[in-house]
């Protein structure tokens, strides 16, 4: 899976799925399709965010077009001190 990356705030960055293969188009589309492995999905756009921000926690996401891509609200796990 790939992420396509867009910075909107200081805490909140908006995450866009981009599968690669074609076992990952197709759990895309069975997520779209049936009720939600939330969990499974929520991972996804963690590891995302993880891949740009290192240290981060995921807090809240907001779908603008379900299942790609969303609005996603983190807070850092370490401050620098």
């Amino acid at each position: 899976m790939k992420y396509h990356y867009q910075f909107v705030s200081g805490t909140t960055v908006r995450i866009e799925l981009i599968p690669e293969y074609k076992n990952e188009i197709s759990l895309l589309e069975a997520l779209s399709d049936q009720p939600v492995n939330e969990e499974l999905l929520l991972d996804f756009f963690r590891q995302g965010l993880a891949a740009y921000h290192a240290d981060t926690q995921l807090t809240n996401t907001r779908f603008m077009n379900f299942p790609k891509v969303a609005l996603c609200t983190f807070r850092l796990q370490k401050q620098v001190v």
